[in-house]
């Protein structure tokens, strides 16, 4: 029985891993990323656990165990794509080796059972397909392995020196990398602009590589187009997936801290605005956001998957899968027609344990088997197949690990040109709003630490913070996610085109020089940290939604209605920012969730635990409560003197380009290990808009000179 439960606790972690862990990227619910981390912390030792049970049996023990232990293997190591819970795995690579040892060693002593006690017909195809084992453990440890190595990114940063940016405003003559030998570069002395300086960079052999012109040049061609056609595949979605996995190793190269060239150069800047921003796309606001989820979700699967080692071994992947699942099969069919001798030593006191004994191996084989096909699929129907397809053609005749034979695909074509099945992400930006939630703290006397009790208060605020954290992830009070904006993608593109002859962000300044109000407000602006700012606008922003509450009632597709939407969603979701990813956004992260918990502080202890409403909000305005200098205080001020404008639309339209320009000067970080981090949590839009600037060459929130 002890056996049979650790069989069954085992088991259903690789279930709950199986069914969760691809969708987790798509989902910030605490609880299930929590469960994810338990059941990939537990898996190992668990399953080893599981096998040194059946290794201390008594000699009589049924000879089945050893088949049940190479099913959790093959399911543990084989079929789950989950390579990493966090960045951090990656780098305790060896740790796992040790596990996988340690659980091998154990697996060795209970092999003797089955291959001493059954006939050959059984021993051969486990012994074989034991074998297996090894390379599919091997290939998680190189993809954990591959995503801590900066050297595949450092001839990325060395070829965009010599090729810094497309040579014409499209894909066309660009000559970014799509794919490279692994091997295949060598380091040279000298650099072509200083060759009185030595320098060594990473030099790539022309004949070796394939770049994005490459792909749009194969893509145009008619025979290739109805190549791609009979494959089940259509062009527009190669390109697509070859531009995002090019796209892909330029952020990766951000995350190793390697140089970005490209960023100093005009035809950079051109190749976004006059290339994926082009007025040639007949949906512009959503097909350069659809290239940028693509590649983030290329860059998941790289740092948290083994999609990246499988595409590099392609061919050796498939042959040993197909071969798995064959040898599961006939296993599975011998057991069952060899069961007289399978279950010729099983102590039993009558015919009913050992039919719960064959069930058992029969089923633990067939979930194997629906298991290692299901991630099978899952990779010929990701976008990994669509690059590995066009890398292919454009790689005929020579010798490669890297590609299946286009004989082999073409059955595969339906499942390629409908798959992923699931969404690259949740498509929804979170909500959080100082005035609303500010009701949920407690009231706090001694926020400042000034007081004689400076101790006791430290201890009482910090219990406030974790029972606001505590309050959050238990019923969600104040912390809520709504669908992304309709109009956020077009204002964010549409401002990026029309200030393309300059430095595009701002802190907010130019939308007020653009709507005459720069001298009445440009007080708002002049604050130490970025955080200040936001916090102001974001209270100011919520004052008006409560002063004016008639204005959310007019006819949906009105501008007015449509930039109040925009406005409330990007300040809260900003105010969100803050307080649940602060690393993401400028300054230091501590200093910016402090400020922010302050603004909240001094909300509650301003406003109290009472209903938020308008005329308590002026009562704070016409009288001496509280101090006028005070975050909250100010951007109550700001607030009166945004609903003093006459007309709703032109206030509207105002605060709708101001947080449409603050996202975007927000947006630029050399944090790149954290908006890594961000993906398997849910991600962030943030990154989306960071990921675009930085392919535009925008790194910094200053101007970078030609």
């Amino acid at each position: 029985m002890q056996v049979l439960g650790s069989m069954a606790a085992t088991a259903a972690l690789l279930l709950f891993q199986l069914v969760f862990s691809s969708v987790r990227r798509r989902s910030r619910n605490s609880f299930l990323h929590g469960a994810l981390w338990l059941s990939h912390t537990l898996l190992p030792p668990l399953t080893t656990y599981a096998i040194g049970l059946m290794q201390s049996s008594p000699a009589n023990s049924p000879p089945v165990y050893p088949v049940w232990a190479l099913s959790l293997f093959l399911i543990a190591g084989g079929a789950n794509a989950a390579t990493a819970h966090d960045l951090a795995d990656n780098f305790q690579w060896m740790r796992w080796l040790f596990v996988y040892l340690q659980s091998y060693f154990v697996f060795a002593f209970l092999c003797r059972i089955l291959l001493s006690s059954t006939s050959t017909s059984v021993a051969v195809p486990f012994a074989i397909l034991a074998t297996t084992v090894a390379s599919s453990h091997a290939l998680g440890l190189r993809a954990s392995s591959a995503a801590g190595d900066p050297a595949p990114s450092k001839v990325v940063a060395d070829h965009m020196k010599g090729h810094a940016a497309a040579s014409s405003s499209s894909q066309d003559g660009c000559r970014y990398l799509v794919l490279w030998p692994s091997h295949s570069h060598r380091v040279a002395r000298g650099g072509r602009s200083s060759p009185s300086r030595a320098s060594y960079t990473c030099e790539l052999p022309e004949d070796d590589v394939i770049t994005i012109d490459m792909v749009w040049d194969l893509c145009d061609r008619e025979e290739n187009a109805t190549f791609f056609v009979s494959h089940g595949v259509s062009v527009s979605r190669i390109k697509g997936a070859c531009l995002s996995y090019s796209l892909s190793h330029l952020l990766k190269r951000r995350f190793f801290g390697l140089d970005c060239a490209e960023a100093r150069r005009s035809e950079t800047r051109r190749f976004v605005v006059d290339g994926l921003l082009s007025e040639d796309n007949s949906d512009e606001h959503t097909e350069a956001f659809k290239v940028i989820e693509v590649e983030l979700g290329f860059l998941y699967d790289f740092f948290y998957t083994k999609y990246a080692c499988v595409f590099d071994v392609e061919t050796t992947f498939f042959f040993t899968a197909v071969l798995k699942i064959i040898l599961s099969f006939v296993l599975g069919v011998v057991v069952i027609l060899k069961s007289h001798f399978v279950l010729k030593n099983v102590p039993v006191t009558g015919p009913e344990t050992k039919a719960v004994d064959l069930v058992v191996t029969v089923l633990v084989l067939v979930v194997f088997v629906a298991v290692e096909s299901y991630h099978t699929l899952m990779y010929l129907g990701s976008d990994w197949a669509m690059v590995s397809l066009a890398c292919s053609r454009l790689t005929t005749g020579k010798s490669t690990n890297r590609f299946l034979p286009f004989s082999l695909r073409k059955p595969f074509g339906f499942i390629c040109s409908r798959l992923p099945l699931f969404g690259y992400w949740h498509n929804s930006i979170g909500q959080y709003s100082v005035i609303e939630s500010s009701r949920f703290l407690r009231r706090s006397k001694a926020f400042s630490f000034e007081s004689e009790s400076e101790l006791m208060s430290m201890f009482s605020v910090t219990g406030e913070y974790l029972r606001q954290a505590w309050g959050n992830l238990a019923t969600s009070q104040g912390l809520h996610f709504v669908e992304l904006p309709h109009l956020l993608k077009p204002h964010i593109i549409s401002f990026l085109k029309s200030n393309n002859s300059g430095h595009p962000l701002s802190n907010g300044k130019a939308s007020l020089q653009r709507n005459v109000v720069s001298r009445q407000l440009s007080w708002t602006l002049q604050n130490e940290t970025q955080a200040e700012t936001m916090i102001i606008w974001h209270i100011a922003t919520e004052y008006l939604m409560i002063s004016l509450p008639d204005e959310a009632k007019g006819n949906k597709q009105s501008l007015i209605y449509r930039d109040r939407e925009l406005a409330t969603k990007l300040s809260r979701y900003c105010a969100y920012l803050m307080s649940e990813a602060p690393e993401l956004l400028p300054g230091n992260s501590v200093d910016t969730k402090f400020i922010f918990d302050h603004a909240m502080y001094e909300a509650r202890e301003t406003l109290g635990s009472k209903l938020r409403k308008i005329d308590r909000l002026r009562k704070v305005l016409t009288t001496s409560y509280g101090d006028e200098g005070t975050i909250f205080t100010r951007g109550l001020k700001l607030g009166a003197k945004l609903e003093t404008i006459q007309e709703g639309s032109l206030r509207w339209k105002l605060m709708a380009e101001f947080w449409t320009e603050t996202i975007l000067y927000v947006a630029p970080s050399d944090n790149a290990r954290a908006h890594m981090e961000r993906l398997a949590r849910g991600g962030e839009f943030l990154t989306h808009i960071w990921a675009l600037l930085t392919h535009a060459g925008i790194l910094t929130r200053n101007p970078i000179p030609d």
